[in-house]
């Protein structure tokens, strides 16, 4: 039986990342890429021209494929076209989404597409993705699960096109500042992301200060550990006081999207803020030796084992460290990318049987601890 995966979006960045993940595994028989462009940059890969708001194309082409990975982004302006016109063609569907609002439209599709005898895994990238995995082996150490804390710090970006990288910082200035939620004595409450929750953690040989981030896991996470009470999600950025220049100027309203007049032009408050934070002057703020930090994150699980508290903790840096990664292994396209090839290669191959609509902590600890283990081996590649 001949298997094939789609990546919608696959000619930006992470999608790239993800073709190329894919290939290196050699386990899928045939690889799609569908998108507004054409490059022939990947060896070995079909690459079609599709709109993914060309519904009876995109229908038409899924047909032909047995899942499709959606890296098309941001996730908060495209909805759940892909998901949806994936579930009509009768296909699995995989995303490395981070944003709340979207994945909880796309949980709540859990009951037909279980229906349906589909998969929708939604968040597989680092974090959530990775991370999700990591804690959910934690997990299985206890009797009860009390809390899970995530933390997560990207390194030095390794984003180029102009175009790309203004779309990266606008999207992350939107998810990630303002009102967001997390997970805390057994209910929902909101943070201010970036601002609460500040907390100093030892990542490999650099110290890091970290804050409440905008990603899924205080939502998805307590959806299938009973009981829990606290989940949080923390994260930081390189260059270090890139974050406190953004949070100053969020605090002012320059993340208005709406365009104002300035002299015979129109521009945005975000659009003015996204140019002047990749300036000289604002890279004056910034802590520049930084850049050679490679990123890094650690989970933490806190539970009950024979009545007593105790408390688990795995670091991504001694991971990284143990497999001998180099800070391009570590990059943000590898590091996304790699997690969500994989597991969706365990989709088309049979290997993940849970339908339905999920998130990747949802699987069985044994199960994500073999996915964990090729994820590794697919980085030392």
């Amino acid at each position: 039986m001949t298997i094939n995966i789609g990546v919608s979006g696959g000619q930006g960045l992470i999608g790239q990342g993800v073709l190329r993940s894919l290939v290196e595994g050699g386990r899928i028989d045939q690889i799609t890429c569908f998108d507004l462009e054409t490059t022939g940059r990947i060896e070995g890969i079909e690459e079609k021209i599709v709109d993914i708001y060309d519904k009876e194309l995109m229908l038409r082409e899924f047909r032909n494929i047995d899942l499709i990975i959606n890296m098309v982004g941001p996730y908060y302006k495209h909805g759940t076209v892909v998901a949806d016109a994936a579930f009509e063609a009768g296909i699995n569907y995989t995303d490395a989404c981070a944003d709340i609002e979207i994945t909880e439209a796309l949980l709540a599709k859990d009951e037909q597409w279980k229906s349906a005898d589909l998969t929708l895994l939604t968040g597989l990238g680092s974090s959530p993705g990775h991370g999700s995995l990591l804690a959910r082996t934690l997990a299985a150490k206890f009797d009860k699960v009390l809390e899970i804390h995530i933390v997560w710090v990207t390194g030095g970006q390794e984003v180029t096109d102009v175009e790309e990288e203004s779309g990266t910082l606008k999207d992350f200035i939107i998810q990630e500042f303002g009102e967001i939620p997390t997970y805390k004595d057994g209910k929902i409450i909101k943070v201010r992301g970036f601002i609460d929750g500040a907390e100093v953690v030892k990542l490999g040989d650099w110290t890091v200060n970290v804050y409440h981030s905008g990603h899924t896991e205080p939502i998805t996470m307590p959806r299938y550990f009973p009981g829990i009470r606290t989940v949080t999600c923390k994260g930081n950025v390189v260059p270090f006081g890139f974050t406190n220049l953004v949070r100053k100027a969020v605090e002012i309203g320059l993340s208005w999207e709406k365009r104002i007049k300035v002299g015979d032009i129109k521009i945005s408050p975000l659009d003015f803020l996204v140019f002047y934070l990749k300036s000289r002057r604002a890279m004056s703020y910034y802590d520049l030796t930084s850049l050679k930090y490679e990123g890094g994150g650690l989970i933490r699980v806190v539970g009950l084992r024979n009545g007593k508290e105790e408390t688990e903790i795995v670091s991504l840096n001694d991971i990284s460290d143990d497999l001998g990664l180099t800070k391009e292994d570590l990059s943000m396209a590898r590091t996304t990318a790699v997690p969500i090839a994989v597991v969706s290669e365990a989709i088309a191959l049979g290997e993940v049987k849970k339908r339905g609509a999920y998130a990747p902590e949802a699987l069985d600890a044994e199960l994500a601890q073999k996915l964990i283990n090729e994820i590794n081996n697919r980085w030392k590649s």
